[in-house]
């Protein structure tokens, strides 16, 4: 059985290699070398590479900055120093090895729990880094307080379950206390009645928030704290809350709702919701989406292009203006490398002035692409730049240029791409962040956005200018003279513009501004250089696009947890609007604060740059084999530590004389990530238990993991270690193992089985969707006999295999809904000994999926194989994996007397209806085909009190068959299948105690009757 001999090596290797040699899954991509250094501040070490020195700094700074409100704030001190490892962009963030899963689009920041660990990329806009600094940085102070800042000390403690909204929100409250973004949602929330709905997803973030602020508000910014502090010594997360506030959560959230109602209702009054002020374009409710963003109107007006993940992959789109039923797809997105993904939290996109081509930015495998597609030809111009990352592409209205926005090593500049000269030039040159660029009528000027306050100039920039000390709390608009280069100023207020657009005769521009609290659209009228509101909407206008005569204005609004395209006609001949303050507005000039949310931190009002960048993509995870993110571990006995020397430097420690930092080249130091218990159930042997010691560098890049049931005598023994080798393109590991399992029979009495040996195992990734896993290994294989005097068995074998995979899949609870993956591989034994193995096996597993609906979903599956040679493997074809109730056709002591049965063998599953070892052959075909869909959508049990959240079912059919000679096989004779197998059946699946438990009831048809049914009950999850 030698696939199952693969899956035991594999046992304990938590992280690097599941994804090189798991079957499937997407690919983390190494596509470039970093030189690692580091700096150091009194409580942080900064990791960084070539070209993120300014990023580097800027994080050190703003991490101190943090840490003394933070420290304050929770009346605490961390315990131990915290690695914080930056990038330069979100596609370098992606190449990271502190966490093994693939970092996509979105996801902000991580701290994980092995080593209290911060990574973070930054995206060009410093307001928000410097949110997703503090964001993660509340994680990892919660981490060192909760349980010393290691995953290691929670390992045997109590464990105390902690939602999502809980860690997020206080994350979120603690780093950023609110603005006009989070106002938004909540306000939305609360009016369309989904507040406390959507806290265990979407609303996570930004109603955790909300719940914290409100608990400030009503007991006390310090009780805050206080429930953080109680939740060390708590059994249960609900005598948290009863014991800091004297309510239950119920109770809290209850009281919460009617505050919150109190608060936004009076918003309503007076203002327009978005269906009332412009017509409706998409609707998010009716395609199953919840973004349609960043439109990109025509000249001419007739059609619109725009993001949407209607389809579930975000993709590009274009409608008729006249039909908005006339949508087509034009790029799909995140499942091809050239667009892996399409920047929907930096959106923009331009047409060329007949309407004949389009040009956009998407990550395309190692670096972000500028893009030109021609809508008639669908021919795509692909043009790379070397650029950290390229967004908000905007065509000149005279045809020749491309504006965009691109980031390097910390610099976020407005460039200008010639198409004719095939070349990019710089137009704006400096460290602030500039974005959104978008032309003037005649070519001439580009209007922006940018956080730069007064700097117009370079030479007006002070040389010991740092952005930690630069107030980027607000953005204003922006003019840069495309040839000259010289920038004025067409806004200076202390709200958030954005999103500018030239009208008709470079007259006027149109903007958006939260002056009121709300985001509405703006009319600056450049000869007088006044502006005036033009709507007074609910809930907010962004993303504005116009047509090149002014007729049309289209501009996305959020509603119902969703963001829509609306249109509007003649926009620049709106009347003036008459805005009244938002309540949380009307509080902040209350406090004289109009330059910032709070007087906590200075810097912290930063805001979101899309919908939901600053509030749920930033995520708390262990990425290895036990989720513990959403975990805190009482230790009753715990005392808050006192600060150790070694956890602060002095000053003269980490700068030099001159005032910057010192820094240091970066060496591999291991240090232990774990010592942990597992437990597993397989068919053979039943529960069996396991300990597992982790050590890993800083970066990741280097892993070892050991794992032993170690026992007195060796042959008795698990034991494996592994190295792996991870930050080149090609990931490497080397392992050596001993296995033993005993195993008792009425026929032989007490046997044991033994497999030791090395492996060798690469996997080159091609790009994000495909690799080669290739892995050789040297082992032997033993069969003895410890009742009965009959010589051991023995097999040496050297095994080479080779396996190409394809995975396009988007994932779900209980496995893959969207999508395709796809398998082919080769392993051969060559004879070089009497006791080595002769065969080649090769084999195929295509899987493809189709997502109906969320919860409804379509998977098939078509898998094969063959072995050849003198001793060719045997295909085991029946039942299910980890199948517990197991049955076998004939008595399991009929296939596991021999060592080539048991390691060099392989089940075919899942095959429902039948039992272990229903057929028997060299080559096997198998079909499998399932609709799954919701069951349940929520249990809640009176006794035993406990909810159970979503029951998936599942119909199912099983067809296929194992054989050895092709020409004997006999599928159907007289009516009824012989050689070949039909089951059928229903299923459901759901998750108890961190497994996904499994019941299928299925029945053999043999094209004339069903037969008995048969019981399945299993674990893991779906093909």
């Amino acid at each position: 059985m030698f696939s199952y001999a693969k899956r035991i090596a594999l046992i304990f290797l938590i992280s690097g290699f599941v994804q090189v040699q798991g079957q499937f899954g997407q690919n983390k991509v190494q596509y470039r070398d970093f030189d690692w250094h580091y700096l150091q501040t009194e409580h942080f070490d900064i990791y960084f590479y070539s070209g993120g020195y300014s990023v580097a700094e800027f994080t050190a700074y703003t991490a101190e900055k943090a840490y003394k409100v933070l420290k304050r704030d929770f009346n605490y001190e961390l315990t131990k120093r915290v690695s914080i490892i930056v990038y330069k962009s979100h596609n370098d963030f992606q190449q990271t090895n502190v966490i093994s899963t693939y970092l996509p689009e979105g996801v902000g920041g991580v701290t994980e729990l092995y080593k209290n660990r911060v990574v973070v990329p930054f995206e060009g806009s410093y307001s928000q880094f410097r949110h997703v600094i503090h964001h993660e940085l509340v994680h990892a102070v919660m981490n060192d307080m909760l349980y010393g800042g290691s995953v290691q000390s929670i390992i045997s403690g109590e464990i105390v379950q902690v939602p999502t909204w809980f860690a997020e929100g206080l994350a979120e409250y603690f780093s950023q206390r609110w603005n006009t973004r989070t106002d938004m949602m909540v306000r939305d929330a609360t009016i369309n009645n989904y507040l406390v709905q959507a806290l265990p997803s979407f609303g996570a973030y930004f109603g955790g928030n909300a719940f914290f602020r409100y608990i400030a508000e009503e007991y006390g910014n310090e009780k805050v704290a206080e429930i953080l502090h109680k939740i060390k010594g708590s059994i249960r997360f609900e005598n948290v809350f009863k014991a800091a506030l004297g309510l239950k959560v119920d109770e809290l959230m209850e009281k919460w709702q009617k505050k919150m109602r109190k608060e936004y209702w009076p918003d309503i009054k007076d203002r327009l919701e978005t269906e009332e002020f412009a017509h409706r374009l998409t609707n998010h409710r009716k395609t199953n989406s919840y973004l349609n963003i960043s439109p990109a109107l025509s000249p001419k007006g007739d059609k619109v292009a725009f993001l949407s993940n209607m389809d579930g992959k975000q993709s590009i789109y274009v409608m008729d203006m006249f039909d908005n039923t006339n949508i087509k797809r034009i790029i799909k997105g995140e499942t091809d490398v050239n667009f892996e993904e399409l920047h929907w939290l930096s959106p923009g996109m331009g047409w060329s002035p007949d309407a004949s081509r389009l040009t956009f930015s998407a990550k395309a495998g190692d670096q972000d692409a500028l893009y030109i597609y021609n809508v008639k030809t669908e021919e795509i111009t692909q043009k790379k730049f070397g650029l950290d990352g390229i967004f908000s592409a905007s065509w000149s209205p005279l045809g020749d240029e491309i504006a965009f926005v691109g980031n390097l090593n910390g610099n976020g500049d407005i460039y200008v791409y010639n198409i004719k000269q095939d070349k990019i030039e710089k137009i704006t040159d400096d460290q602030f962040s500039d974005t959104y660029p978008h032309w003037s009528n005649d070519g001439k000027r580009i209007a922006f956005v940018s956080e730069r306050g007064g700097y117009l100039r370079k030479e007006d920039i002070p040389e010991d200018f740092k952005m930690s000390g630069h107030d980027f709390k607000n953005t204003d608009i922006y003019v840069v003279d495309r040839h000259t280069k010289e920038i004025s100023a067409i806004t200076q207020t202390p709200f958030l513009e954005s999103d500018p657009i030239f009208g008709p005769n470079d007259e006027k521009i149109l903007y958006t501004s939260d002056q009121n609290g709300i985001s509405n659209i703006f009319v600056y009228d450049i000869a007088t250089q006044e502006s005036h509101p033009v709507s007074n909407l609910l809930s907010g206008a962004f993303q504005l696009s116009m047509d090149k005569d002014g007729h049309t204005l289209v501009f996305t609004s959020f509603s119902e947890l969703g963001f829509d395209l609306y249109s509007i006609k003649n926009p620049l001949d709106l009347p003036a609007a008459e805005l009244e303050n938002t309540e949380y507005r009307k509080k902040l000039e209350d406090k004289n604060s109009l330059l910032s949310t709070v007087d906590k931190l200075e810097p912290d009002s930063s805001q979101a740059v899309s919908a939901q960048k600053d509030s749920s993509k930033t995520i708390l995870s262990i990425p290895r084999t036990t989720d513990y993110s959403h975990y805190v571990f009482a230790d009753l006995n715990r005392r808050t530590k006192k600060v150790k020397k070694a956890v602060t430097l002095k000053e003269e420690d980490y700068k030099r004389k001159d005032g910057n930092f010192r820094v240091h080249n970066y060496k591999v130091k291991f240090s232990a990530d774990l010592v942990n218990g597992e437990a597993e159930y397989n068919t053979y042997w039943g529960f069996q238990g396991f300990t597992q010691i982790a050590y890993s560098d800083v970066l990741g890049n280097h892993q070892i993991y050991l794992g032993t049931n170690l026992v007195f005598d060796l042959r008795n023994s698990y034991i494996v270690a592994q190295y792996l080798y991870l930050p080149k393109r090609i990931d490497y590991g080397v392992s050596f193992f001993n296995y033993s399992n005993t195993y008792y029979s009425f026929r032989n009495g007490l046997t044991r089985f033994r497999n030791y040996g090395a492996s060798f195992l690469a996997r080159r990734p091609f790009n994000k969707f495909s690799r080669i896993d290739a892995s050789i290994y040297f082992m032997t294989a033993e069969l003895e006999y410890l009742s009965i005097n009959v010589p051991t068995q023995r097999i040496s074998s050297f095994l080479p295999s080779i396996r190409y995979v394809y995975d396009t899949s988007e994932w779900w609870f209980t496995g893959p809904r969207d999508g395709f993956r796809g398998s082919v591989s080769i392993t051969t034994s060559p004879k070089y000994s009497d006791a080595s193995l002769e065969f080649t096996t090769v084999k195929t597993d295509l899987r493809k999926y189709f997502k109906l609906h969320d919860y409804y979903h379509l998977a098939f599956r078509l898998a094969a194989g063959a072995s050849i040679g003198r001793d060719a493997q045997n295909f085991y074809f029946g039942g299910v994996d980890n199948w517990l109730n197991r049955q076998f056709n004939g008595g399991l002591d009929r296939y596991i007397n021999s060592v080539k049965d048991v390691y060099f063998s392989e089940f075919v599953t899942p095959v429902r209806g039948a039992r272990f070892y229903e057929k028997v052959g060299h080559q096997y075909g198998l079909i499998n085909a399932e609709l799954r869909f919701p069951l349940i959508l929520r249990l809640d049990l009176g006794l035993p009190p406990i909810s159970i959240g979503y029951i998936q079912g599942v119909l199912f059919t099983d067809v296929g068959s194992a054989w050895d000679d092709p020409f004997k096989f006999r599928g159907v004779k007289n009516g009824r299948v012989e050689d070949l197998f039909i089951g059928y059946g229903t299923g459901a699946r759901v998750y108890l105690f961190g497994f996904l438990l499994k019941y299928d009831l299925a029945w053999q048809y043999d094209l004339q009757k069903s037969s008995l049914p048969k019981h399945y009950f299993s674990i893991g999850i779906d093909f």
